[in-house]
């Protein structure tokens, strides 16, 4: 996979599925990992992941949460689509850093779904953004 990629996990999908996510209206932050081997199958919660959040400095664990999340209509492309605002920190020291996590926060690790894992870049000692797509990161849609 490239920097960027993104995977969506079994769990949001099915949520997401079942009315329980409001991709507007939740609260969902971005977290950074490192060493990360995803399963799309088994990790569900951030708490089956945490222990690969990064410890660099400039980074605080828990990591950022989203801005501006939207949900559009795009009657051009016939889909639905769901974005937000580019995660960023201001300054993390140099290190590893495998994939940026967006989860739905409830503020217990055990609880807060998964949403998607995204390849990511390594630190190099300076500002890092997470480049989200300007179309957004989930598009809704009637298969062909």
């Amino acid at each position: 996979m490239a920097v960027g990629d993104v995977t969506f996990h079994n769990k949001f999908l099915a949520e997401l599925a079942k009315g329980n996510i409001d991709l507007d209206g939740n609260t969902f932050r971005c977290l950074l990992v490192s060493g990360l081997t995803v399963n799309i199958d088994t990790q569900h919660f951030w708490s089956d992941i945490s222990a690969n959040e990064i410890a660099l400095s400039g980074y605080t664990a828990g990591g950022v949460t989203l801005s501006s999340l939207l949900v559009t209509e795009n009657d051009t492309n016939d889909r639905a689509e769901w974005d937000f605002d580019d995660p960023n920190w201001a300054s993390i020291a140099s290190g590893s850093i495998s994939h940026a996590v967006i989860v739905l926060w409830t503020g217990t690790a055990s609880t807060s779904t998964i949403v998607c894992t995204i390849e990511a870049s390594n630190a190099n000692g300076s500002s890092y953004t997470i480049t989200i797509p300007a179309t957004g990161i989930v598009h809704i849609q009637q298969a062909p």
